[in-house]
């Protein structure tokens, strides 16, 4: 099993490789090594979506959206304002 701190571990990893990718593009890099760089940044870009959608599913899961959001939060923010209006007799 795969501790958090190796997800962790290996997103900073991704991430640093992203913005080392980066930061080549950003020089004058001839053709052939630019194309390499460039298809090596969305590789990374890809992995880290894919490794940050197993390792905090939540925030980037498509399945919830701001409709669904609302609506769960409707009841609590209605059962706070009760439990404030209640104290505030």
């Amino acid at each position: 099993m795969i501790s958090i701190d190796d997800r962790l571990s290996e997103l900073r990893w991704i991430r640093n490789e992203i913005w080392r990718c980066r930061r080549l593009l950003e020089t004058e890099l001839p053709g052939a090594e630019r194309e390499v760089v460039e298809k090596r940044l969305l590789e990374q870009l890809s992995d880290f979506k894919r490794l940050l959608q197993v390792a905090i599913p939540l925030t980037l899961c498509s399945e919830i959206n701001s409709t669904k959001i609302a609506s769960t939060e409707a009841p609590i923010e209605s059962a706070a304002m009760a439990s404030t209006d209640r104290f505030g007799m």
